[in-house]
């Protein structure tokens, strides 16, 4: 058997095998963080360039520096600028989105329950909803 066979067969065993992934955890609470959601219009967004941008400053001008998630996180006690409010991405990186884009959170379900910004295993920020 030729060594490009051997490589070619150890390449597909590889691919092949089950790969363990772990879901992030929950490593402990954010403090200075609340969740919002996005408002119900742009939670119906299907695509990215329909959700409101987050801003590098409180201005429609600034740059924008990415889009938000459902669950949007917002400085604590509440920072609002020039119709826009303090926000964290889930890389931990700041910025402003327009305070009208955003309700208070709520379960989705209707169910009562809390979400608590929360440091994740993989080091990002995450929501721990807990019902």
């Amino acid at each position: 058997m030729s060594k490009r066979w051997i490589l070619l067969a150890a390449i597909g065993a590889i691919s092949m095998s089950p790969i363990a992934s772990k879901a992030a955890t929950v490593v402990r609470p954010e403090p200075g963080l609340a969740c919002m959601l996005l408002d119900d219009h742009d939670l119906a967004a299907t695509v990215q360039s329909q959700l409101p941008p987050i801003r590098s400053a409180p201005s429609a001008s600034a740059p924008a520096i990415g889009y938000p998630a459902e669950i949007v996180f917002v400085r604590e006690p509440v920072q609002e600028k020039a119709g826009y409010v303090a926000v964290v991405k889930l890389n931990a990186q700041p910025g402003w989105i327009e305070a009208s884009k955003l309700q208070p959170w709520h379960a989705m379900n209707g169910r009562p329950g809390k979400c608590i910004p929360s440091l994740m295993s993989n080091g990002l920020l995450g929501s721990d909803i807990q019902h």
